[in-house]
């Protein structure tokens, strides 16, 4: 192992141990009272960032933005993702919110002709995840879309521990 890596392995665990205990939580999660628009409209509002934890290794740690307006009743989702190439592209997904109270949002992206896509985020624990079910279509092209895993928003501390498990599997 050269003196580089060494020194970026030991700086990595040095900040795996020494960020708090924070786990499977977004790097930003604030929720505030905004006022937004020419309408000048008051809302409660969320804004997280994070790197999706199916994101993919070439994927920073902030490649997640998502923002909700309680009163405007959505949700936008903006992504960076690595696709099976190896290509990046990102993405800008909009979600409906069905319910918005002191423990929880859930929002729903049901635009997609195979899958509805459901944003839940955790007030509590801070936790947010993405899940996938599939939409009831006889078209074949559509069968398996709801069986993709939960994705949960990661914040640094999980990035990191990520990139360590990566990176001790490529050693062996």
């Amino acid at each position: 192992m050269d003196e580089g890596m060494l020194r970026l392995l030991s700086t990595s665990l040095f900040l795996v141990l020494a960020i708090p205990a924070t786990a499977q939580k977004p790097q930003i999660f604030d929720v505030s009272n905004v006022v937004v628009g020419a309408q000048r409209i008051s809302t409660l509002y969320l804004y997280a960032v994070g790197k999706w934890s199916d994101a993919g290794e070439h994927i920073g740690p902030m490649s997640t933005e998502i923002q909700c307006y309680k009163s405007l009743g959505f949700c936008n989702v903006a992504n960076a993702r690595t696709q099976s190439d190896g290509e990046a592209n990102a993405s800008l997904d909009m979600f409906d919110i069905l319910r918005w109270d002191g423990n929880e949002i859930i929002a729903v992206d049901s635009s997609p002709t195979c899958v509805v896509t459901t944003l839940r985020v955790d007030l509590v624990t801070k936790g947010i995840t993405l899940s996938f079910a599939d939409k009831m279509s006889k078209d074949p092209l559509c069968k398996g879309f709801g069986n993709l895993p939960t994705a949960v928003l990661w914040g640094e501390k999980d990035y990191l521990e990520d990139y360590i498990k990566n990176r001790n599997a490529e050693k062996h």
